[in-house]
């Protein structure tokens, strides 16, 4: 018989959430959801080390983000100790999962930063990274931390279209 265990069940709701997308996931994704209501940031923080310890998880990091996928061990875990996530648990797991799978695939391709780059200037970093590649880069300095601000928001929304557009004028 064993105990329930609070951190093994988030460990395995990681993974479950993982497992049923067909991309990876951001940090701030996963974070988004699990700080909410399941864990502190110390002990989210500790549970990923530990599913990337035990190769369940992959971690791979861009300039901007760090990313997870499952491995095959993990989702061989998931299998087995399915039944150990509540009824409840699956349930919002899946329905957080069907109602933002378009949210969360656009957050885990698409990012822009910028750093105040010690000229009076500040540079951005918009990108475009997709299964661990990177697609699309564009690096720029601009003139103040307002326009890098409104520039990486823009980003996040005019990514496609932009990117589409380049494409367009350079074939």
């Amino acid at each position: 018989m064993s105990t329930y265990n609070p951190k093994n069940e988030i460990k395995l709701m990681i993974l479950y959430m993982l497992k049923n997308v067909s991309f990876s996931l951001n940090h701030e994704n996963l974070s988004n959801f699990f700080l909410d209501k399941y864990t502190s940031f110390i002990i989210f923080q500790d549970i990923l080390a530990d599913l990337v310890d035990t190769k369940l998880i992959d971690e791979y990091k861009t300039k901007t983000s760090v990313f997870y996928k499952t491995t095959t061990d993990g989702a061989e875990a998931l299998d087995t100790f399915i039944n150990d996530i509540s009824p409840e648990h699956k349930q919002e797991l899946d329905n957080y999962i069907k109602e933002n799978k378009f949210k969360l695939k656009e957050e885990s391709i698409i990012s822009a930063n910028y750093a105040d780059n010690n000229t009076n200037n500040f540079k951005i970093s918009l990108e475009i990274n997709e299964n661990k590649d990177e697609t699309f880069k564009i690096e720029m300095d601009v003139p103040t931390a307002d326009a890098a601000i409104t520039m990486c928001e823009n980003w996040k929304e005019k990514a496609k279209s932009i990117y589409a557009y380049i494409i367009k004028q350079l074939l």
